[in-house]
């Protein structure tokens, strides 16, 4: 089959590591292939003839859009395509790019280039479109000596058009190591300023040199040159839009936020469909306390959703970045069913995203909604990542949701060390009343393959023992845990009524999380009775072990606000009203009535902010209700979720 009849024309200079890639790539969807060589060292230019390609040597003049132009000329196929050594393409259809080429009207197509900005991830990329392919017509030249663009020339054209094809072109050039080789951010800047040394007010030249200071992290410079620029620019230029992005984040990476927010807001007048605008300006808003701004301008973005033809993206904006940003803000806005639909989105987005389950997770835990949240693992359990298991498995233990953590054992992706210890665990706490054998645990003592885990194994082993009231064994097991954790062996102490000892809070961590892991509640309440007046506090632990908590036998909830309320307790701080409000979750789940002092409750909502009031008025709610059963509608909150809501403040 006949190559499309393209040139695909390139400058390059010392780009061995790359060429052959990029070269792979067009095989068999250009007809000739032009290499304008500027001075390389390396092997290069074999690399080149090995595909076939025409080489020709140039001087390098310090001038990008020469350098192009002079490789356009040597072109003899009516359509050019312009690559870079870093850049190759993937999934281009023959039939499909005929098709376009066939299109008589058209002078161009702008491409998007996909830049990969992480060198661990090919999911971390920014995105924006440029007039890569178009016809080979001596008008149509490059302008520029960096970042330099056809564009410009094929408007000039009497009914000069550019069309959009979503042909992508993937750029590996912005990865630090390759900005490093090629000591692009000095090379870059003295191109520019070498230019506007001849022409000071250059709104392009400017607009670059601003540019490669914001990509460098100098925002303040980045802004000093930026920010004067909106004045001049007119906003159908093609990177207006960028200019008012750019201006305003690297104005909120200075602190200046009031600059920043009235920059946010003139770009979302001009550009209401630009998404990362729109979501930069929501997270401003949120950082500011302005909730249902944020959320409108969220609203607004993922209306949109999908606009990355018309303007600069980067990964997840207007997907699964977005929508987990709408989540957060309208669980600020205690729109709990709200947020959890938001992240429940972003995961369909993107299966293995960690940020999104980790706010899912206890969301879905503590407003009743475990079974959508069991089901919803089922549907993903292939796409998750060790890194997201690593979360969500300890989450499933801590919640001490027995059918998720199992579900979660069967993912491919979960390390086969911790598959066994897991399965193991569930061998052993699921024994039937009376039986307490820890043989599965201890076997895997000597097992080769988990002995990376050996410390978490004998953790277990501790934990279980104190929940079958085995004190000889829970001694044993705590010997072998010393090496790992000394601190342990302080709350043996505690546990076995030695007073005056005060643990190391991580220690005091560690152990209740065993303990409320494995449902050993007396040594849980006693660890807790032990340690009253320690700086431990339990809303401090993670999250999905609240709802553990709050599954406990009603006798233990009882027990453990007993403790609680029998305290010398002092609020204040943040975290001292997210702790009451735990009790008053804890309280209300086992039929108990929170006690709160009056000048204790003035002192909550002063500390406690939003959160506290909302908590407090259905406190005194629900008090009502109990006080006139018949006259006062209780109504419901979940309480769980304002203890979440209150360590996020």
């Amino acid at each position: 089959m006949t190559a499309p009849d393209i040139t695909l024309c390139m400058i390059v200079k010392n780009e061995a590591k790359h060429l052959e890639k990029c070269l792979s790539s067009v095989q068999g969807l250009v007809s000739e292939i032009i290499i304008a060589d500027t001075g390389s060292e390396d092997n290069s230019k074999d690399i080149a003839l090995k595909f076939g390609a025409k080489v020709i040597d140039i001087p390098w003049e310090n001038d990008f859009a020469k350098a192009r132009n002079l490789s356009l000329e040597y072109a003899t196929s009516p359509w050019i395509l312009v690559l870079d050594a870093d850049e190759a393409i993937d999934h281009w259809r023959e039939e499909q790019i005929q098709h376009l080429l066939d299109a008589a009207h058209i002078h161009g197509y702008w491409l998007p280039i996909i830049h990969y900005i992480s060198e661990a991830s090919e999911t971390d990329f920014v995105t924006d479109h440029v007039c890569r392919l178009f016809r080979n017509d001596n008008r149509i030249i490059f302008r520029g000596i960096i970042h330099e663009e056809t564009a410009s020339s094929i408007w000039e054209l009497l009914a000069g058009e550019i069309a959009f094809a979503e042909w992508p072109i993937y750029h590996y050039g912005y990865l630090e190591e390759e900005l490093q080789r090629k000591n692009k951010y000095q090379r870059n800047l003295a191109l520019i300023n070498s230019g506007l040394q001849l022409q000071p007010s250059h709104l392009i030249l400017r607009y670059a040199l601003g540019v490669e200071y914001y990509q460098q992290e100098q925002y303040k410079a980045a802004a000093d040159i930026l920010h004067p620029l909106l004045a001049e620019v007119p906003a159908q230029s093609g990177y207006a839009f960028d200019i008012y992005l750019k201006t305003a984040y690297a104005l909120q990476l200075c602190g200046h936020n009031q600059e920043a927010e009235e920059v946010f807001h003139a770009g979302s007048l001009l550009f209401p469909d630009f998404i990362d605008l729109l979501e930069g300006y929501a997270t401003l808003l949120l950082e500011q306390g302005q909730l249902g701004k944020a959320r409108h301008f969220l609203k607004q973005a993922l209306k949109n959703r999908d606009t990355a033809h018309k303007y600069p993206s980067s990964s997840g904006s207007g997907t699964y970045r977005t929508e987990l940003l709408a989540g957060k803000v309208c669980e600020k806005l205690f729109l709990y069913s709200n947020a959890r639909e938001h992240y429940e989105v972003a995961i369909q987005f993107k299966p293995d995203y960690m940020d999104a389950w980790k706010q899912l997770a206890p969301l879905s835990l503590l407003s009743g909604e475990r079974l959508s949240l069991i089901s919803l693992t089922r549907c993903h359990l292939h796409s998750f990542s060790p890194v997201t298991l690593a979360y969500l498995v300890p989450a499933a233990f801590n919640a001490r949701d027995l059918e998720w953590l199992t579900t979660l054992s069967t993912a491919p992706q979960l390390p086969p060390a911790v598959q066994t210890i897991v399965q193991a665990f569930l061998t052993c706490t699921q024994q039937q009343e009376g039986h307490h054998s820890l043989e599965p645990l201890e076997q895997l003592l000597h097992d080769p393959s988990v002995h990376s885990k050996r410390s978490s194994i004998l953790g277990y082993l501790w934990a279980l023992s104190c929940r079958a009231g085995d004190t000889e064994s829970a001694m044993k097991w705590l010997v072998c845990i010393t090496p790992y954790r000394p601190g342990m062996l302080s709350i043996h102490h505690i546990l076995t009524g030695r007073s005056g000892i005060r643990p190391a809070l991580p220690d005091l961590s560690y152990a209740t999380q065993l303990l409320l892991q494995v449902g050993a509640w007396d040594s849980g309440l006693t660890l807790y009775r032990q340690s009253a007046g320690s700086s431990f506090q339990w809303c401090k632990l993670p999250p999905p072990l609240f709802y553990g908590l709050l599954e406990a036998p009603i006798s233990v909830k009882k027990q453990w606000c007993s403790i609680y309320a029998n305290q010398n307790l002092h609020y204040n701080s943040s975290m001292d009203c997210a702790e009451w409000l735990l009790y008053a979750a804890i309280a209300f789940s086992c039929g108990e009535t929170p006690k709160l002092a009056l000048s204790d409750e003035m002192t909550l909502r002063k500390i406690g902010g939003t959160t506290a009031a909302i908590g407090l008025s259905y406190y005194k709610l629900l008090l009502a209700a109990k006080a006139y059963p018949h006259g006062v509608t209780s109504g419901h909150i979940p309480w769980g979720l304002l203890v979440k809501s209150a360590i996020q403040t």
